[in-house]
């Protein structure tokens, strides 16, 4: 259990919370950086960072334990809850003989599909009894966060068990229509493959696969969706086509063809998608969207993942959509300019430059938060408190 003490980092939380930022990094020899609508900026007047700096402030807030277990592995993932009102995802790790510290901010209202814009047609998914649905995008695209309102979904609308594998817990889920049992590894269970070899006698319907991995974690995570559950899980790749491909060249040649069969048997879909940041502040995020139709089925079996984008693009009737799409409706509605969008399309080309002009930013306009944020209550003089502890185990407990 790692325990946290945020009152060496409180300063440097309520500047984040203020700018509304969705990440904070300690790193020697710059100031501490926070990233806000996708660029990473210096957090006020805050001086640069020594190494004696960094290693205050990592060291200064962890417990002794996870001290040594950093020196030990050279790095630890954590997380902790500020306030009641913001989870942070972290991670300290060791960078040419010093410490550094990367922090994501996680709101603890999880958003709706709704606030998220996602697509409508992915709650085909969730109404699914059983196979495999991959989410998947760089680092940094906004995964986690439209699995949360996926979940949220089915646990508003469904009446069944949901089990998530995580590393660490992001986002705290709470029982409602559904029960939903979230274990975190290091804490709750000792590796991804060990909870999913005792998934099965946990009596899920849903299961949510923080990542996958390895060989291991892959082909146990395609067999508990072959058995009559419904996965979901994530991957860092670009496209739908790079995703499946990831699946199954992780395995040695002569297992790829086997693989192949059972991915075909199981695939649901895919949703793939990217942040991009707003003309009038914030970011939007563009989605693709892919269902595993027979002709999809057939071009994963027979290893010819490239053609899928073609299908993706006649498939428009039955919901599908490719990035570039989605870019192209975001660009001509004017939430997005089109130098953004092709920036961060897998195929520039094919995002369709606005026919007029869009609209622009208005100057001096307030910056839009991040779906989920609530407005920071008033600050009252009150006396120094005491150096506030957090129990991250604590964080496993349901209202």
């Amino acid at each position: 259990m790692t325990v946290v003490k945020i009152d060496v980092l409180e300063p440097l939380l309520e500047k984040l919370w203020d700018v509304w930022a969705t990440d904070l990094l300690l790193t020697e020899g710059a100031p501490p950086l926070c990233r806000v609508d996708g660029a990473m900026l210096p957090l006020g007047d805050e001086p640069v960072l020594s190494a004696a700096d960094t290693e205050r402030y990592i060291l200064g807030c962890l417990d002794p334990e996870s001290v040594a277990e950093l020196q030990r592995k050279r790095e630890i993932d954590f997380a902790f809850t500020w306030k009641e009102q913001i989870r942070f995802r972290c991670n300290a790790f060791h960078q040419r003989g010093t410490l550094a510290l990367s922090l994501r901010v996680i709101p603890m209202m999880i958003p709706t599909m709704a606030d998220l814009e996602m697509p409508d047609q992915i709650k085909k998914f969730l109404t699914r009894t059983q196979g495999l649905v991959l989410v998947t995008g760089p680092t940094g695209s906004g995964k986690s966060t439209s699995l949360a309102a996926m979940l949220d979904w089915i646990n508003e609308h469904r009446a069944c068990h949901v089990v998530t594998i995580e590393d660490p817990v992001e986002y705290l889920h709470h029982h409602k229509k559904s029960a939903i049992n979230q274990r975190e590894v290091g804490d709750d269970t000792h590796s991804f493959e060990r909870a999913l070899r005792s998934v099965l006698r946990e009596d899920p319907d849903v299961l949510l696969v923080g990542e996958m991995r390895d060989q291991e974690s892959i082909q146990t995570t395609l067999t508990i969706a072959e058995t009559g559950h419904l996965v979901f899980a994530t991957l860092h790749t670009n496209d739908t086509a790079t995703a499946l491909d990831r699946v199954v060249d992780v395995f040695p040649t002569d297992r790829q063809e086997q693989v192949r069969v059972q991915l075909a048997a199981t695939l649901l879909g895919v949703v793939a998608q990217r942040l991009i940041p707003r003309i009038s502040g914030g970011m939007v995020a563009a989605f693709e969207v892919m269902f595993a139709n027979h002709a999809v089925r057939n071009l994963v079996r027979e290893g010819k993942t490239a053609q899928i984008r073609n299908v993706i693009m006649t498939g428009q009737r039955e919901g599908m959509q490719t990035l570039e799409m989605d870019m192209t409706r975001l660009v001509a509605a004017g939430i997005i300019t089109h130098e953004e969008a092709a920036t961060r399309a897998v195929v520039p080309k094919d995002v369709r430059a606005p026919l007029s002009a869009v609209a622009t930013p208005v100057p001096g306009g307030a910056p839009v938060p991040p779906p989920g944020f609530t407005s920071p209550a008033p600050k009252a003089p009150v006396a120094a408190p005491a150096p506030t502890t957090v129990a991250v185990k604590s964080r496993h407990r349901r209202a």
